[in-house]
């Protein structure tokens, strides 16, 4: 699959074989990536903690909105500058990222779509593994939206579709991908292809503004949730109950639970479990002379049939095929 690990039809039901088709960019030089990537994006810094650089990247055009489907490889901190020109959604095929932007955190994984519009700093960090889908919609085209609705219903800094919204916002990306050329062929601009178009800053606009209304208080669920994650990680390799998390969280367990159904849609142990599901396939991608059974137990799994039921659920596969 031209170097992404993700399915071709992943499990998000987005069939990704046209975009898989266009030219691809691979690379394990950094700073090819940093330039490649600004070129097509926006000038950022990247910081790579553990040092791995292994960067795929395909790209597409519909219209005047770009696809990209995107691994770095290794663990990666990105720091973009400002988006002036346009506005990115982020949507993870496998793994993990979390993004920072004017004191809002959010973390995403396979399943939610993150909006990225920053006007400053911003700080995104992707987990070792992660693949993403992202949609680079122009600025004139959000605009355009933005007049149709209100001039004042502009976009976030960093905003977060909720799991419910993720499944319609999907079916309009899907239909975008149906839309990609093949063999380099220009797709005429059709009457249904530019309602498409302009419905996509439509949804976000609609949907993103009406979230951060509805929150009267958007910082406090973002130091939750990093307190949340901080804690989860630090358990990767260790038992622990719900209780003790929540203890370790500073939250009461019902609090706890709260969050993570409104965050990730799963309940606190269940988000900890996907987290080891994760370390566990990174291990396994970069150590192919592992032992599943080893791999396993380290985190936290006892039970080799669960762990392969609840590997293959999350990834497609089963460990022995990601270990090659």
């Amino acid at each position: 699959m031209n170097g992404l690990h993700g399915c071709t039809v992943n499990r998000l039901g987005l069939d990704l074989s046209a975009l898989f088709d266009q030219p691809g960019f691979c690379s394990s030089s950094a700073q090819a990536v940093q330039q490649r990537l600004g070129e097509a994006l926006v000038d950022h810094e990247l910081d790579w903690p553990d040092g791995r650089v292994d960067v795929t990247l395909h790209r597409g055009r519909v219209a005047s909105c770009e696809l990209y489907a995107l691994r770095y490889g290794g663990q990666v901190e990105i720091r973009p500058q400002p988006f002036e020109d346009f506005v990115l959604v982020q949507m993870p095929l496998q793994g993990s990222a979390t993004l920072q932007c004017d004191g809002v955190s959010h973390c995403v994984s396979p399943g939610d779509a993150a909006v990225l519009a920053p006007r400053e700093e911003a700080r995104v960090l992707w987990e070792a593994g992660c693949e993403q889908l992202m949609l680079k919609l122009p600025r004139p085209l959000v605009e355009a939206s933005q007049a149709q609705l209100h001039p004042s219903a502009g976009l976030p800094p960093l905003s977060r579709l909720q799991r419910p919204l993720v499944v319609r916002w999907l079916r309009l990306v899907s239909e975008l991908l149906e839309h990609l050329p093949r063999d380099q062929q220009v797709t005429p601009l059709s009457p249904w292809l530019q309602h498409l178009e302009q419905s996509l800053p439509l949804f976000l606009l609609s949907h993103c503004c009406a979230e951060i209304a509805d929150n009267a208080e958007p910082r406090q669920p973002a130091r939750h949730l990093e307190r949340i994650e901080a804690c989860m990680r630090g358990y990767l390799n260790q038992s622990i109950s719900l209780p003790q998390l929540a203890s370790e969280a500073g939250m009461s367990i019902r609090s706890l639970n709260t969050v993570c159904q409104r965050e990730y849609a799963q309940s606190p142990m269940e988000r900890l479990r996907s987290l080891r599901l994760d370390a566990a396939r990174d291990h396994l991608l970069g150590n192919p002379g592992a032992s599943v059974t080893e791999v396993a137990l380290e985190y936290g799994f006892a039970h080799m049939g669960r762990f392969s039921a609840y590997y293959r659920q999350r990834f497609g596969e089963l460990p022995r095929q990601t270990r090659g």
